[in-house]
């Protein structure tokens, strides 16, 4: 037997084995192409949950901040809410707070109701970024004046 008779013997064997094989490697190849976009699915819809539950929990605590603004303005007497027309953050007593990573920027405006002298509308404005993108939200409550 000749190098040569051996040699393209063998090169048939190796032929006829990538050709029955060649079925096997395109499946692998979609299995693996399946697993990969699965896992970039999974990581893109992850971020998008994280950013989500992120927003929701600056929206309430933008929502509680503001009730603590109006709390504090409540507690303030008539003379206080009649000479400044806009109130900071706890009138200034403090820096602008800032909970879980996110600054809050928060001030509020005092009127007088309409019908009542009694009563004044407070309006408080909350705003902070999260992600790049800006938010505000307004709240409003009647309170009582007192003296």
């Amino acid at each position: 037997m000749s190098l040569s008779t051996l040699w393209a013997g063998c090169g048939s064997r190796l032929r006829r084995r990538r050709s029955n094989q060649r079925g096997f490697f395109l499946l692998e190849a979609l299995v693996l192409s399946f697993l990969v976009l699965g896992y970039g699915a999974l990581v893109v819809a992850y971020r998008a949950m994280a950013e989500s539950r992120a927003a929701a929990g600056a929206e309430i605590t933008a929502a509680y901040l503001a009730q603590e603004q109006v709390a504090w303005i409540e507690g303030q007497q008539a003379s206080y809410l009649h000479a400044h027309g806009t109130i900071s953050w706890r009138g200034g007593e403090s820096a602008a707070p800032e909970r879980n990573g996110t600054q809050f920027d928060i001030s509020s405006s005092v009127s007088q109701h309409s019908e009542t002298a009694a009563l004044a509308v407070v309006e408080t404005h909350v705003r902070w970024q999260i992600r790049g993108r800006q938010r505000e939200e307004t709240y409003r409550k009647l309170v009582a004046y007192h003296e």
